[in-house]
């Protein structure tokens, strides 16, 4: 599968009470937004020690959402226009089946694993497995469903995230929007130019998953005035320029 999706990071001094009032919105580029709950996500990504998947532009993840495990492989990511991001997908519930179709998948990518038994977290098998832990975050995300949730064809999904980083927890706010019907690939950009329209800067489209902008925070925090760019437990405005020029040599990276 592909998903076709485009991201504002928000960058104002509310970050929080900008979030709220997109997750408050009925309407959004014409078209009504139906209320889809909330979900608690926790994600850890694993790459190769030597970085086989980000060298090939891909990335693994482990989700777990409301007690259920999901196992994801994606790929490069293709701008498609300005602002949307489209790429291949594949996620499978985690099971014994999951396991060994990732491992057929990656060794003709020159990426053997140790096969396991599946037992346990999943997590703990695909460590044994030779994988190393990369990034790890929990995400809450409100869920709004454009043009009705029976036959929604975009979701709108505002996110507080929090990055588990070396130097401790940090949060970073954005929303995403996914196609999730033809007609929805033509909405994204409108959608976007709408909440651009209402927000002004307090929005930035942001082409980098939240894979990559983890990571560009740990380099940004490294560097001599990295940690001038925190604002309690959360990044300042003035850090995503930053994190901007840092991701901007790279090539469209794989998603979220």
């Amino acid at each position: 599968m592909s998903e076709r999706e485009a991201k504002l990071v928000i960058t104002g001094d509310r970050p929080g009470a900008v979030a709220d009032e997109i997750a408050a919105l009925s309407t959004l580029a014409a078209r009504p937004l139906d209320r889809a709950g909330t979900v608690s996500l926790h994600d850890v990504y694993l790459d190769t020690p030597g970085g086989a998947l980000r060298a090939r532009r891909e990335s693994l993840r482990v989700r777990v959402a409301d007690g259920r495990a999901f196992l994801t492989l994606k790929g490069p990511g293709r701008e498609v226009e300005p602002g949307v991001i489209e790429r291949d997908e594949l996620e499978t519930p985690w099971s014994e089946v999951a396991y060994a179709r990732l491992l057929d998948i990656l060794a003709p990518r020159g990426i053997p694993l140790r096969s396991i038994p599946v037992t346990g977290d999943p997590v703990a098998v695909l460590l044994a497995s030779g994988l190393a832990r990369l990034q790890e975050r929990e995400t809450s995300r409100r869920l709004r469903y454009a043009d009705g949730a029976s036959v929604p064809i975009a979701e709108l999904a505002i996110d507080e995230v929090t990055f588990r980083l070396a130097a401790g927890p940090l949060r970073h706010h954005e929303v995403e929007i996914e196609a999730k019907a033809p007609e929805g690939a033509s909405y994204l950009p409108r959608a976007v130019e709408a909440l651009r329209a209402l927000f002004g800067a307090a929005l930035t489209p942001w082409r980098y998953g939240k894979l990559s902008t983890g990571q560009a925070i740990e380099r940004l925090l490294a560097t001599g005035d990295g940690r001038s760019l925190i604002d309690g437990d959360r990044l300042s405005p003035a850090a995503y320029p930053r994190l901007a020029e840092l991701l901007s040599g790279e090539p469209a990276p794989p998603g979220d």
